[in-house]
């Protein structure tokens, strides 16, 4: 994640979070996307962790246009269409969970009474302890 926390890409992205984008900033952005987009694609960071900590589908939003438009300049369809199929699965994503802060106001009425995933105020509870039984062999026979 350095990438976006280093220049030029950190002043672009500065402005996009601000939605106070350059002309310059568009395609920048939309280019170090799609190469995030494609690790996570072919999963080698786990997209929950990225669209937990980034918001592919509003930065999408955001950089559609510009996207489109030089799509159709080029001819090049394929031009972050990672990005693009990122950005549909963080809006699903997104859809499926609710903000977690909505978890500090449940005390207020707001929220369901237990967060899922160990968000809650009480430590974890232990695991239950092993079984004793030792796995048996699979036998060889048919019908067995």
């Amino acid at each position: 994640m350095r990438t976006l926390h280093t220049e030029p890409t950190a002043s672009a992205f500065g402005r996009l979070l601000k939605k106070r984008l350059g002309a310059e900033d568009y395609i920048l952005l939309a280019h170090v996307f799609e190469e995030i987009s494609v690790l996570i694609l072919h999963r080698l960071i786990p997209e929950a962790l990225l669209f937990d900590a980034f918001a592919f589908d509003l930065y999408w939003d955001e950089l559609r246009e510009d996207v489109v438009a030089l799509r159709s300049q080029t001819g090049n369809e394929k031009f972050c269409e990672n990005f693009e199929i990122a950005a549909e699965r963080a809006r699903e994503y997104r859809r499926d969970r609710p903000p977690k802060l909505r978890w500090r106001r449940r005390d207020e009425g707001e929220g369901p009474s237990e967060p899922p995933g160990g968000l809650g105020d009480a430590p974890p509870k232990p695991a239950a302890p092993a079984p004793d039984h030792v796995p048996r062999e699979p036998s060889l026979r048919p019908g067995s």
